[in-house]
């Protein structure tokens, strides 16, 4: 693929962490150095050199939204409908059709102990239209969808506007347990391997909190030891960059001390691997920005890295980057508007060295 190069125009900027604040981001200067990237040809993407960003052909994905690691494989959720897997290749097989699962957000893989259902994929969705409150369906391994666990209603609010769902990570007190997470009641639940939901904790005082993600920090994380983090925003914040990654205890409340601080929207984030080039082991943030309905389709997606505290911008020209997680040594994120409203694509970073 051919490249064009040109000086960075990428934000750096110092990450928060602190109370419970509306906060802004310390806008540090541009290094001089280091900040020639890569364009796409033909495209608005851009990544930082040595890497390269592209967006998988994946035939019949129309709007990828949520992803999972399945063995190397991509598991991931349709706007549009449906679930597929893709391969790095291109290769997609259909888990399940547009017919029987239409409004899909957040998968997830059945790990081994969760009772019989190791491998099957689990999927958060809406029982009817995109309004409709959010259930947990199961994909078996022959294809058979099924009604794996209902919510119920939180704060007096149903589970709408489904969003992640994430097995607990083992080693922890999440361990053992699915957690779905739907921003229309800002709430997230806890499921059991009988399917048995219970809400885990609702984020709506002082302030009423839009979710985006969950994910759970590396064990040799001291700062969120034992807690589950989670994307942020305060619904209907005037000021910019007040988005979030929170900390949740066992016990649902979500910490006064956060994680870091200071985006627009923060949705995929996870710690790239040892051999991700030169950035291995940092901690990369998806930021959707603005969603693509309310800038008119502008590519303000980003991915930053930070960097002893300080945020770096990797990636841009994203439009509503709702997922990252790496997979093998790639970023995969899920842009279900990188081609326009409606139109998305899996876009992979990859290093180069």
């Amino acid at each position: 693929m051919n490249f064009s190069k040109r000086k960075s125009n990428f934000p750096v900027f110092s990450v928060l962490a602190g109370a419970l604040s509306v906060a802004a981001l310390t806008i540090a200067a541009l290094p001089s150095a280091t900040n020639s990237i890569a364009q796409a040809a033909g495209k608005g993407l851009e990544v930082e050199v040595p890497y390269e960003i592209n967006a998988l052909k994946a035939p019949g994905v129309v709007a990828p939204y949520f992803l999972q690691d399945d063995h190397g494989a991509i598991v991931v959720s349709d706007q549009a409908g449906g679930v597929f897997s893709v391969t790095f290749g291109g290769k997609v097989t259909v888990l399940a059709a547009k017919s029987k699962i239409k409004n899909p957000a957040g998968v997830a893989i059945g790990p081994a102990g969760f009772g019989s259902y190791e491998g099957n994929v689990f999927v958060l969705a809406t029982s009817g239209d995109i309004k409709a409150p959010c259930e947990v369906e199961r994909i078996d391994k022959s294809g058979a969808v099924s009604t794996f666990a209902k919510l119920p209603d939180a704060a007096g609010a149903a589970a709408t506007e489904c969003r992640d769902l994430e097995f607990g990570a083992a080693g922890t007190p999440f361990a053992g347990k699915l957690y779905a997470e739907t921003s229309g009641n800002a709430t997230i639940y806890s499921i059991d391997s009988s399917g048995k939901a219970s809400v885990l904790g609702t984020y709506n005082k002082p302030v009423v909190f839009e979710l985006t993600t969950i994910r759970f920090p590396r064990a040799s994380d001291a700062k969120a030891a034992n807690t589950m983090l989670v994307g942020l925003r305060a619904k209907g914040a005037g000021v910019a960059k007040v988005g979030r990654i929170g900390m949740v205890g066992a016990d649902g409340k979500l910490k006064d001390d956060v994680y870091l601080v200071g985006f627009i929207r923060p949705s995929g984030f996870g710690w790239a691997p040892s051999n991700f080039g030169s950035y291995g082991d940092e901690l990369m943030i998806a930021d959707i920005g603005k969603f693509a309905s309310e800038n008119n389709n502008e590519r303000d997606g980003q991915v930053f890295r930070v960097e002893k505290g300080i945020a770096r911008g990797l990636a841009a020209g994203l439009v509503d980057p709702t997922d990252m997680k790496f997979i093998g040594n790639k970023a995969v994120i899920c842009d279900p508007a990188e081609k326009g409203k409606g139109q998305g694509a899996i876009v992979i970073i990859s290093s180069l060295l």
